[in-house]
């Protein structure tokens, strides 16, 4: 018989606890085994259950998540952590304390299962920071206005901190924008071009050698 995922949420926001429950709960393969408000009742549930996995937020009273997760890893090393949070400046931090991966809380029910499964089965999700991202080509298709295409630039280099190393193409061709940006997880480089106000799809087109971004723009 196919084992169950067994996952402990840690959240201070009961409303929040209570909809990934839900959700989870939705899932064959996923049993939502506790649910804890604050770090501490953490690590009693941990120590008491060992589930697969943790979604732990950061900001919480007292013991912040990163913190938690330093801990629990020392404790319980084989127990996988995945950040679930609102805030995507932690992601070093959360690295560093040994968390598995780093989710925002707007992703998907389909990137958050994903990654749940993922990590059990002990890959590397794609929504993970293990690699973070320093340089990008966002890859523009031909017939993209010029205008458009120097007004994104503008906003890439304002929104995500980047410093554009060069631009090369035309209208006829296509044009691909390389970007320089402080170290950023996949899944963070992604949500933060979406919520670029001239673009209206992204794609992730290529991780290696490069990573290339496939972006419409309206």
């Amino acid at each position: 018989m196919k084992k169950d995922i067994r996952i402990v949420l840690v959240d201070d926001h009961e409303i929040v606890r209570r909809g990934l429950r839900r959700m989870l709960e939705l899932e064959k393969d996923i049993k939502v085994v506790a649910d804890c408000a604050n770090a501490n009742e953490a690590f009693s549930q941990v120590e008491k259950l060992s589930p697969d996995i943790i979604l732990m937020d950061i900001k919480m009273p007292e013991v912040n998540g990163v913190e938690a997760t330093r801990v629990l890893k020392e404790k319980k090393p084989a127990c996988k952590i995945i950040m679930l949070t609102l805030y995507d400046e932690y992601i070093v931090q959360s690295l560093e304390a040994g968390a598995d991966g780093y989710l925002l809380k707007d992703a998907r029910c389909t990137e958050l299962t994903q990654a749940i499964r993922q990590v059990y089965q002990s890959k590397r999700p794609q929504e993970e920071c293990g690699e973070l991202v320093e340089e990008v080509d966002l890859v523009l298709p031909p017939s993209a206005d010029i205008a458009k295409v120097m007004a994104f630039i503008v906003q890439v280099e304002k929104m995500l901190g980047a410093s554009i190393r060069q631009t090369i193409g035309s209208k006829e061709r296509g044009t691909v924008v390389t970007a320089l940006l402080q170290p950023t997880s996949p899944a963070i480089l992604l949500h933060k071009l979406r919520s670029v106000p001239s673009v209206q799809k992204v794609e992730d087109q290529q991780t290696r050698p490069r990573r290339r971004v496939l972006v419409t723009l309206k």
